[in-house]
Parts: C-alpha cells; structure tokens; sequence
C-alpha cells in the first residue's frame, strides 16, 4: 500500500472521529439554545444571557460548516479524488493534506488563486475552517 494512501486513510479515520465528536456537540448546543430561559431582571444577567446565546450560536455555525468541510472530504476519499488538485490534476503534497485535510488545490495553484482571487471568484478551500485534524 502506498504511502499517500496510508496517509490518506489515517486523514480518514482522524475526520470520522471528528465528524461524530461534532455531531454531539451541535446537539448539546441546540439543547442548550432550546431552553426557555425567563429573562432575568437583573440588566447585566440579561447581558450575560444574550452573549453566551450569541456566543453558542457562533459554534453551532462554525460546526455545521465543519461537518460539510467533513463530509466533503470524506466524499473525495470515498471516491479517489483526494488529495488532487482540482485547478491543474496534480497531486496535492501530503504535508498540506496534513495542515489542511479540505485542500482542493496545490500550494502552487493556491498560491495562484491568492494572488489574483477575482479570477476565480474563490478563496480556494470554499471558505472553510477545517484545519489539521
């Protein structure tokens, strides 16, 4: 078996524990969203009630992006197109894999969408936040 393949499905295994570690976190977040908190008449209490809700709707957000940054990669893994650039069909270097397992195109290519990103109307890894695992 191949090194990038044995790479590939070490990154694998790493996201589809993360995947489920997620999972539960956004259900102990809708959770705590759901309660019916009476507003407490104390204004600082009110405050404190408002930014924790702000604060727990940011990681609900920041994790369902995660999970589809996920669900991407795992798809591409599932079908034998990951770690292949999607701009020039090279093969993306392992060490990127590694740093950034959503890499959708090689460093030379990336480099390339950062210099001129009204070219391509994208960033290069879809706005996504999933970093090494």
């Amino acid at each position: 078996m191949s090194q990038s393949r044995n790479m590939h499905q070490g990154i694998e295994r790493q996201l589809r524990e993360k995947y489920v570690t997620i999972e539960r976190e956004i259900e102990d977040l809708r959770e705590v969203m759901r309660q019916d908190r009476a507003l407490e008449p104390d204004p600082a209490d009110q405050a404190c009630t408002a930014s924790s809700l702000d604060w727990n709707m940011i990681r609900f957000n920041r994790n369902v992006k995660l999970l589809k940054d996920i669900a991407v990669v795992l798809k591409a893994i599932d079908n034998d197109s990951y770690g292949v650039c999607e701009l020039c069909g090279d093969d993306i270097s392992g060490r990127r894999l590694l740093a950034i397992p959503s890499a959708r195109y090689c460093i030379e290519c990336q480099e390339m969408i950062d210099a001129h990103p009204g070219e391509f109307g994208r960033t290069g890894i879809g706005d996504g936040v999933l970093a090494a695992v």
